[in-house]
């Protein structure tokens, strides 16, 4: 079953945005429309989930609009902000987070491989790792 985390989209004083996802430690972005909000917020969101899979810590269950609520209401009154009446909240569908390794054939150009093999070793990855981080940061 697919999962949905709810964020907070906060309007600040300066005319930006802070965006909260209360459910998961530390994913707090913000920007200055609703559209950059909300693919800043979709990138923290599959960064920060896909970083505790990696890492094989536990996922958080998303929790419903009430109690997402009172945890942006509780965060922002720790933070010293006070929290507006227009605050607009919206789901985020969660990323896949399944970190089975699959076994792939790839072709490259010999030339290709060999510029791969040799910045997996500079960096300390292997050809899988090496890819694997090369797409993490190309949907950055």
């Amino acid at each position: 079953m697919r999962k949905y985390y709810i964020a907070a989209f906060v309007p600040e004083k300066e005319g930006s945005f802070s965006v909260y996802f209360p459910d998961v430690p530390g994913a707090v972005t913000g920007g200055y429309s609703l559209e950059e909000c909300a693919e800043y917020g979709a990138d923290i969101l599959e960064d920060l989930l896909q970083e505790l899979a990696a890492a094989k810590k536990p996922i958080p269950e998303p929790s419903n609009m009430e109690t997402v609520k009172r945890k942006v209401a509780k965060m922002r009154k720790e933070s010293g902000l006070a929290l507006p009446d227009d605050v607009h909240y919206q789901l985020f569908l969660a990323p896949s987070l399944d970190m089975v390794p699959v076994k792939i054939t790839v072709s490259l150009p010999k030339a290709i491989l060999e510029e791969a093999d040799k910045k997996a070793e500079v960096y300390g990855f292997t050809r899988s790792g090496l890819l694997a981080q090369a797409v993490r940061a190309y949907g950055q």
